[in-house]
């Protein structure tokens, strides 16, 4: 790889791990804005009176709530599954990585380590491709972790919507009995 190609390749990947902060922060942020709604939730909880409407309303709401809880975690901690033909083999390519953390931590030793980095450096082709994998993978993880802020902030803005319904009904339900005439 020329000298002018390296750096281009390095910001793409640079690009790449600020996408992945980028869907961790979005994760942690939708994540908590779910948990200061749930704490007004369960303060609230006990005086919203339990009928067919508000007990639909409420499952609803603990369903979608559960749901966007999974999307965002696994938006924080996406599930990566390896394709058989998709680790390469000793002739094609490094098996170890080592400029990536899976694959530094997979060497057993320093000394193993430090040989394969050495290895590596030796030709402008494997630093190529060791980039060029390390893009791919993390294009791949951004690409997963995306899927699930997409699906956890759908459900985190429906489970808002329940809950907005749930304190008009019990606004409406309030306004109702306090104008009633009492009952003799």
């Amino acid at each position: 790889m020329s000298d002018f190609n390296l750096p281009i390749v390095l910001r793409i990947l640079d690009n790449e791990n600020r996408i992945t902060d980028r869907a961790d922060h979005k994760a942690i942020s939708l994540l908590s804005i779910l948990g200061v709604f749930m704490v007004f939730f369960i303060v609230y909880y006990r005086i919203i009176p339990i009928n067919t409407f508000t007990g639909a309303l409420i499952c609803l709401y603990f369903s979608f709530a559960a749901l966007s809880i999974f999307n965002l975690v696994m938006a924080i901690r996406p599930r990566i599954l390896k394709t058989p033909g998709e680790v390469e083999g000793k002739n094609n390519g490094i098996v170890c990585d080592p400029a990536f953390f899976s694959g530094i931590c997979s060497f057993p030793s320093l000394k193993a380590y430090k040989e394969a980095l050495q290895d590596m450096l030796k030709d402008e082709a494997s630093i190529s491709n060791v980039y060029i994998n390390q893009i791919f993978n993390v294009a791949q993880i951004n690409s997963l972790k995306y899927k699930h802020i997409q699906r956890g902030m759908i459900l985190v803005v429906m489970s808002l919507v329940i809950e907005l319904l749930i304190i008009a009904y019990l606004f409406i339900n309030y306004i109702g009995v306090e104008q009633m005439p009492p009952i003799m």
